[in-house]
């Protein structure tokens, strides 16, 4: 979520730089692992940089057939040409540029491909970054504000979102009761606990019945058309 935000946040800054945004794709000829695949884009953007002044962001996609697809927001227009004889170089095969004429859904596009689950190669890929000279936001600077992200600031023992905006460094200190829980997925299990009995002061009593109950094979949890459903055979 921190990271699609950022994403937005900078390709706005960049609409607000220039009304006029160009959508580019770089496409490989041909399939390389991701990590090829980075180091091909990683050096021809290197040369944009020095030759063209080439800037804006970018996004990964990988392609169930065609691997690894780079998508580019720009606020500036660039000699095609030029960009596609550099980019024989380094293995790119086909590269289409068009104007942006709806930037909210070019953003809306290309946010899917943030907020998909990652496959194990994408791991710790960068799915987007911004390059070259323009302003942008960082994840570190984007600041989530809902109820069960103040809970979970809370249980990490993490200042408050007011005292971040602030500047004001001032993390929870524990007690003999209580201490901040510094593992993020233990702290996260914790707020959405928290954030349950703060609307429903039963949650954990229903759950503990609803469990003792299916442990004693008296919750039936197949479909009813399903085959494991004794009833589906007799319908």
């Amino acid at each position: 979520m921190k990271s699609r935000s950022a994403f937005e946040f900078t390709v706005r800054k960049m609409l607000r730089q220039n009304r006029k945004l160009y959508f580019w794709t770089f496409t490989l000829r041909e399939v390389h692992s991701l990590t090829e695949a980075m180091q091909l884009w990683n050096a021809f953007l290197t040369l944009l940089k020095r030759k063209v002044q080439f800037r804006g962001v970018r996004v990964l996609e990988l392609h169930e057939e065609h691997g690894c697809h780079f998508h580019v927001i720009t606020n500036q227009r660039f000699p095609i040409r030029k960009i596609l004889a550099l980019g024989v170089r380094y293995g790119f095969g086909r590269i289409d540029v068009r104007r942006i004429t709806d930037a909210t859904q070019t953003v809306s596009y290309l946010c899917k491909y943030l907020s998909k689950p990652r496959v194990r190669c994408l791991k710790r890929a960068r799915l987007w970054s911004a390059f070259g000279k323009i302003e942008r936001t960082r994840v570190r600077d984007v600041l989530l504000d809902t109820q069960k992200v103040r809970l979970l600031r809370r249980i990490m023992g993490k200042p408050s979102v007011e005292d971040e905006l602030n500047g004001i460094d001032s993390p929870l200190n524990g007690t003999k009761k209580w201490r901040p829980e510094p593992n993020f997925r233990r702290a996260l299990q914790k707020a959405e606990i928290a954030y349950l009995l703060s609307f429903d002061p039963d949650h954990l009593d229903r759950q503990e019945i609803w469990q003792k109950a299916r442990f004693a094979g008296l919750v039936d949890l197949s479909h009813p058309w399903s085959s494991a459903n004794p009833s589906a055979d007799e319908s």
